[in-house]
């Protein structure tokens, strides 16, 4: 969904540059060394492959906090140490395919290195972070696109780091049902969800995110700390929030969102059903935590 997945950016005020690594060749070409390996967590579901060996061992994972046509991604390995300035890093997935100019996140993964980390991305569309399109009914992955891809490309100036995935439209149909799932873990009614005339609809939506867009956790931009987490808020049937999960979407030390504080006085429309009556859903975003814009 795509409405879901818009991102609330919160931005300190200093800025913070990601000083490069060792050299690395202009052109990486990075072949699987795994099969596709789909995670069932509690909260999230992720797709991941490994690319190489030892020293040069690379990672490439999808991650889904609930059902949405949008996923997170993250690439991971030596070959992306000099990717330092990412305003003007271009994405593609297929050679047919002109590269969307995409501003992903700069991070690391643990045992791998340096990481490229989009909050939100569409294959056909590229970065959709920055996207704020209501929705109204339930969004899955689009199997089609996955099909059609061959590869998870980033470029950046001359340099340009090629993850060679092949077709993954079956890869994407089981992220699709592992995404369901969730829903079934929070309680919820997947078929109620499915047909559902309209799903909650912020109505105070502006007022509670400049309250949530005001706040960067103070011990965090001290530390130059930036991050991405997911939020997600159960709302019953008459609009009311329930409750709110915040949930790491990259691993941090001092930076705790205080954004469930402001959610509490959310305002929403309840869900509706397929015959117009109420029933209880959610309603999640990405919050992304950036110092220097």
């Amino acid at each position: 969904m795509r409405g879901l997945f818009y991102s609330i950016a919160i931005v300190g005020g200093v800025h913070v540059g990601f000083a490069p690594n060792v050299a690395h060749a202009n052109k990486v070409d990075l072949e699987p060394s795994t099969s596709w390996n789909i995670d069932y967590a509690p909260n999230k579901c992720r797709l991941a492959r490994v690319y190489g060996e030892g020293e040069k061992r690379h990672l490439l994972f999808f991650e889904q906090y609930w059902p949405s046509s949008d996923i997170g991604l993250t690439i991971a390995g030596p070959a992306l140490s000099r990717f330092k300035s990412l305003k003007r890093t271009y994405f593609s997935t297929s050679e047919a395919q002109e590269p969307f100019r995409t501003e992903p996140f700069a991070g690391d993964v643990e045992s791998v290195g340096p990481a490229v980390i989009y909050s939100s991305i569409d294959l056909t569309k590229g970065d959709t972070s920055a996207e704020h399109d209501a929705e109204t009914k339930l969004e899955l992955l689009d199997t089609k696109a996955a099909q059609n891809a061959t590869f998870i490309r980033v470029r950046q100036g001359g340099r340009t780091v090629t993850f060679k995935t092949g077709p993954m439209g079956d890869a994407f149909g089981a992220l699709n049902e592992c995404a369901k799932s969730l829903l079934t873990d929070w309680g919820l009614d997947v078929a109620k969800h499915e047909t559902a005339r309209q799903l909650p609809k912020w109505q105070n939506e502006a007022k509670i995110v400049r309250r949530i867009a005001s706040n960067y956790p103070g011990n965090a931009l001290n530390q130059g700390e930036q991050a991405i987490v997911r939020m997600r808020v159960m709302i019953d049937e008459t609009g009311t929030v329930t409750d709110c999960v915040i949930n790491e979407a990259t691993t941090t030390q001092k930076l705790e969102s205080p954004a469930c504080g402001p959610m509490a006085k959310a305002k929403f429309a309840p869900a509706l059903d397929a015959d117009g009556k109420p029933f209880e859903s959610y309603y999640a975003t990405g919050i992304t935590y950036r110092i220097g814009g």
